[in-house]
């Protein structure tokens, strides 16, 4: 019968040292891969740099050749594609021009408006449809303003203390030496004012006193 015999410490430490050998490889191999990685980004990087750059400073001697006044040149898109934008200004017209990245085929050339500081507004006109948008709005929701505001002025004529209170702005105002005309609750500053048309001798005037409070926020001539 046959023994088996032990691994002898010789045979043990080799076993050791090459398993190390190779994880050590490996470790190499993935670190390096990944440096190798980084470093092709950043080529890349660099190589798109240096191609917008290039592409840019052609489009600028274009412009200028033509008669424009460079301002600004920026990398854009359009329609899924890579641009390249240009603001430029002729005769103190300022131009958006849109261009294909890299051919430089025009796209489209349109008038902005331009601060006086150089720096330019590119969104002007988004801004002027939004504000016409806004304006369109508050036409629209107008009465519905005034509906809010009837509200604050409704919700304080169902207090229980305003006949009261009314009572006393009237008397108030005829203390002071004013035949009171007419009287009425408006909202002014989200607050409840009341607006008093009163005279004294002939002449008119307008009193606005604070609500509840009574205190004499204008007087003034009619």
């Amino acid at each position: 019968m046959k023994t088996i015999k032990p691994f002898s410490f010789k045979t043990a430490v080799s076993t050791g040292l090459a398993i190390a050998l190779l994880g050590t490889t490996v470790g190499c191999t993935i670190a390096g891969s990944g440096y190798d990685n980084q470093r092709i980004y950043r080529v890349d990087n660099n190589r798109q740099n240096d191609s917008f750059n290039r592409v840019s400073q052609q489009l600028r001697q274009d412009l200028r050749r033509k008669g424009y006044q460079v301002m600004d040149i920026r990398p854009d898109s359009y329609r899924g594609e890579r641009a390249i934008t240009a603001f430029v200004k002729k005769n103190n017209q300022a131009y958006e021009v849109k261009y294909t990245y890299p051919s430089l085929r025009l796209i489209n050339s349109n008038k902005i408006a331009w601060s006086n500081n150089g720096k330019d507004n590119k969104y002007q006109r988004d801004n002027d449809r939004y504000k016409k948008d806004k304006y369109k709005d508050d036409d629209k929701y107008k009465g519905n303003k005034r509906y809010k505001k009837g509200n604050v002025e409704d919700s304080i004529k169902r207090e229980s203390r305003y006949p009261a209170l009314k009572r006393r702005a009237i008397n108030k105002v005829r203390a002071m030496g004013y035949r009171v005309e007419d009287i009425d609750l408006e909202e002014k500053n989200k607050r409840g004012v009341f607006e008093i048309e009163a005279k004294r001798g002939s002449q008119k005037y307008e009193i606005l006193l604070s609500y509840p409070n009574l205190e004499v926020i204008r007087v003034k001539k009619d």
